[in-house]
């Protein structure tokens, strides 16, 4: 799966159109922002892999991921991947909206972290599982 698809299911979720250079700044932003997001999930993403004996992750650049590029993170991650991006893209111009996909996102990603501590059948019934946050942002909602 490349870093575009992503992109574009980002896009999808705002409504906003997929022809080239109608949204120029989106698209200045979006390798910043997947990276962002694979920088901060790549632990996840490690215990993804743990769990269902996967191969290693690939390597990327922690600052800015082409479009054109292969995204980096196990496919589990690309719908929580899509939210944040589009989440993040609208941070500025729409509150409510981003809000609510940022509300998606931590929802996918918990859905994760419950798939992960499934998968790996502890007997630990007592912990609770943790509410999905990246640190990157949680002081602009929290």
């Amino acid at each position: 799966m490349l870093c575009e698809q992503i992109y574009e299911s980002a896009l999808a979720l705002l409504g906003e159109s997929m022809n080239e250079n109608d949204n120029i700044d989106y698209e200045e932003r979006a390798p910043y922002l997947i990276a962002a997001f694979c920088s901060e999930a790549q632990e996840r993403d490690k215990e993804w892999r743990s769990s269902l004996s996967l191969g290693s992750q690939g390597t990327w650049d922690t600052v800015c991921i082409a479009l054109d590029e292969l995204f980096p993170l196990s496919e589990r991650f690309a719908c929580a991947a899509a939210f944040y991006v589009a989440a993040m893209l609208v941070v500025d111009s729409d509150e409510e909206l981003s809000d609510k996909l940022y509300d998606r996102f931590c929802d996918a990603m918990s859905t994760i972290d419950s798939n992960i501590e499934a998968s790996l059948d502890t007997d630990d019934d007592t912990e609770e599982t943790p509410i999905y946050m990246l640190e990157s942002i949680k002081n602009v909602y929290f």
